[in-house]
């Protein structure tokens, strides 16, 4: 489940590290920086995230203004977490993107053709289109 693997790296960021090289403050300030940018961004953003609802759109969006509106806490980012575990985390925020893709897209071409399928192709079908629904957290309505 990508909108869950995804998260990861945000217990990982507020996690303290007794020989961490980052200001005490950084992660009052790294929660600041996220939640202040999904503020902004609003509701569509805010209120999946505070239901431990992770989607691709929102947390590209809050990844980016915090990128923007605050690019001096990116080093600390890399000091806390350590570019090992950014690049497996990327992974998943990569997977996050393709069920997204894949529950937007490929499943309203396939669905229509799901009856005509036999029956133990037609549950194998209807698994992966809601692994790519609930993997991305699409199942998630405002």
């Amino acid at each position: 489940m990508p909108n869950l693997s995804a998260s990861w790296l945000f217990q990982r960021a507020m996690s303290a590290k007794p020989q961490s090289n980052v200001s005490p403050d950084f992660i009052n300030e790294l929660l600041y920086a996220n939640f202040n940018s999904m503020q902004r961004l609003g509701d569509p953003v805010l209120r999946p995230f505070l239901q431990d609802v992770v989607q691709f759109g929102p947390l590209s969006k809050t990844l980016g203004l915090v990128m923007l509106s605050r690019p001096q806490i990116l080093p600390s980012i890399f000091k806390q977490v350590g570019i090992p575990v950014l690049l497996d985390w990327s992974t998943h925020y990569f997977m996050l993107g393709y069920y997204t893709f894949l529950s937007t897209y490929a499943s309203p071409i396939v669905r229509p053709f799901l009856n005509a399928l036999p029956s133990k192709m037609r549950f194998k079908w209807k698994r992966h289109l809601e692994t790519w629904k609930y993997g991305a957290g699409l199942d998630y309505k405002l």
